[in-house]
């Protein structure tokens, strides 16, 4: 009997292996599966996309979210979930929740916001990886089985696997995008360092003879309209080649301790005049306890970029927030926050490229559309990164994500 018995265990394992039954033989197909879409695919955010439809499909579910840490939050397919939140904690203790794991266990607080996390996500399963972590990289969110048949903890193993694989390729990818763009911003700095010094040049002539015939021409005539037409485009050209020359210098940051309140303060301070002609409320508030090390004023000429944009596509009327939150993770968020037009994913997928620029809103004098580019830069030489959300309509949210101590990110880069 007991030899009988334990052939049929004996057979039965060895059955499942064969037709890919066991936990073993799914995980590594899932696997497999996450590896040929990363061999596939490079771009992290439509990576990202490929993951939740693959996970998705082989869970039978109708969505699935992959939520990423950015800052002070995780952000992902249209949801923001603070970090700090106390369903987070939860979901740290034991890096996993179904509805169902949750009905078993005592209620409290922490556990009901679980519960109201799960509901919002759509969620039949959760997962938070690397597991065990004090601060989670990913939150991986299944929606609920179209059977409605509840995860079991082996299909929860498996998801976790397969989110700590996730993990680590959109980690290697995002380095790889930091890298591309640093790249990218050293080429682009070249071209625009060759462009401006050409066009200096061209211009001084033309500003010289300007400066030597200036009150020459009878009050009124002809010659006077053209001669003030050409110093004004003359003082145009200087400011965009000015703008240029900035966005391709070398710049080395001189880092000293700052404060973010006075940060904004010094910021807001530079952009009220602009927005006072415009009608447009400008509010800095900052709940940050930590300080930066940074170069105070190429964080100030980052904002001011950031501000005189927000101020430019807002209505009269209208309120643009200035705001700093952290430290978090080490980590301290400077946002700015409009009302106005928002924009759609082709203009928001381009927004930081050198000289491209929307006619539809902005002052006499809109630059080269460097002023995006020139922030991003910024940010990058400080090793941190800009992030942007938007919607036609709906306002636009810019968040710049700098660490309290960018010399030891750089130690580890």
């Amino acid at each position: 009997m007991f030899l009988c018995g334990s052939a049929i265990f004996w057979f039965d394992g060895r059955m499942r292996r064969w037709f890919a039954l066991d936990d073993f033989s799914r995980i590594r197909a899932l696997r497999t599966e996450v590896l040929q879409v990363a061999m596939q695919e490079a771009d992290t955010a439509r990576l990202t996309a490929e993951f939740e439809t693959l996970l998705a499909a082989r869970h039978d579910a109708p969505v699935a979210v992959i939520l990423a840490r950015s800052g002070a939050a995780y952000t992902g397919s249209g949801h923001t979930i603070r970090r700090d939140r106390a369903a987070i904690n939860a979901l740290r203790e034991d890096g996993w929740i179904t509805p169902e794991s949750l009905q078993r266990r005592r209620p409290t607080p922490a556990l009901e916001d679980l519960d109201a996390l799960l509901r919002e996500l759509g969620a039949g399963a959760l997962v938070a990886v690397p597991r065990e972590s004090p601060s989670p990289n990913l939150l991986v969110a299944i929606g609920i089985r179209r059977t409605e048949w509840p995860f079991t903890y082996p299909d929860v193993t498996r998801l976790l696997h397969t989110a700590e694989l996730i993990d680590n390729i959109l980690t290697r990818s995002r380095l790889t995008d930091q890298l591309a763009l640093r790249a990218r911003m050293e080429y682009l700095a070249m071209m625009s360092r060759g462009l401006a010094h050409d066009l200096k040049n061209l211009i001084t002539p033309v500003s010289s003879f300007l400066v030597h015939t200036e009150g020459r021409a009878r009050a009124g005539s002809a010659e006077e309209e053209v001669h003030g037409a050409a110093s004004r485009a003359i003082g145009v050209m200087t400011t965009y080649l000015r703008e240029a020359l900035f966005f391709s210098d070398r710049l080395t940051p001189r880092f000293a301790p700052v404060e973010p309140e006075r940060l904004l303060e010094a910021a807001r301070a530079l952009a009220v005049e602009r927005a006072g002609r415009r009608g447009i409320t400008l509010v800095a508030r900052s709940t940050c306890a930590g300080t930066l090390q940074a170069d105070s004023v190429l964080l100030q000429r980052l904002l001011v970029n950031l501000l005189n944009n927000a101020i430019d596509a807002s209505a009269r009327g209208s309120e643009v927030r200035l705001t700093a939150e952290g430290p978090e993770a080490g980590m301290i968020t400077l946002r700015v926050v409009d009302q106005g037009c928002g924009m759609d994913e082709a203009t928001r997928a381009r927004i930081f490229d050198p000289y491209f620029t929307t006619k539809e809103f902005g002052e006499e004098v809109r630059g080269f559309g460097l002023g995006l580019t020139i922030s991003q830069r910024i940010a990058q030489l400080h090793h941190g990164r800009i992030m942007v959300e938007s919607r036609p309509g709906a306002g636009t949210t810019l968040s710049v994500e700098l660490p309290e101590d960018p010399a030891a990110v750089a130690a580890t880069t």
